[in-house]
């Protein structure tokens, strides 16, 4: 009996523990093959992953993005499969839609080891009737069209950069003390 109570109290590797290390490593791998790095905060508030990026030479540019993911062994369609439908609670949504980097969700099905991708920050402005009050959570709705590539890492790129570009128009940020020629 001694060894049965011992057993039950060891702490289990979930499947939901497997499929949220599955959607990191795929995200990952995707992110690297660009000549990008992926890093996880210490601590988990809503941001799962930050995505640091690197110019052509490999210098590190200002700039970051943002990601949360989730990851389903059930991917649930729906428009006849031209969207992915998740369950999101709208709390997260307008938290994650302020922030001034991309912020992107990505979800992932495990069983056909594919992603698909949305920027919050533009759906939350295509649905301004997302309202918090209302429930406490939403489906939302990624197009299939949004798989996750290579492609999408170098537009997540793109996004950041052009965040950069709008702060330093502002007067956010300085040039670095560089000389205009």
């Amino acid at each position: 009996m001694g060894r049965e109570s011992g057993r039950r109290r060891r702490k289990r590797r979930t499947r939901e523990h497997v499929l949220e290390d599955l959607s990191e490593n795929y995200l990952e791998h995707k992110v690297l093959l660009c000549g990008h790095i992926l890093r996880r905060p210490e601590r988990d508030y809503g941001v799962d992953v930050t995505m640091f990026h690197f110019d052509g030479k490999g210098r590190i540019e200002n700039g970051e993005v943002r990601f949360q993911l989730k990851a389903t062994d059930r991917l649930i369609t729906a428009k006849d499969g031209a969207v992915v439908t998740y369950p999101i609670k709208i709390g997260d949504l307008h938290y994650w839609s302020r922030e001034f980097y991309p912020f992107i969700l990505v979800i992932f099905d495990a069983k056909a080891t594919r992603a698909f991708w949305l920027n919050v920050q533009d759906y939350v402005h295509e649905h301004p009737g997302i309202d918090e009050g209302a429930t406490d959570k939403v489906n939302v709705h990624v197009p299939v069209t949004n798989e996750l590539t290579a492609a999408s890492i170098k537009l997540f790129r793109k996004r950041s950069l052009e965040s950069i570009a709008q702060l330093t128009s502002q007067g956010g940020l300085s040039d670095g003390g560089r000389k205009k020629r």
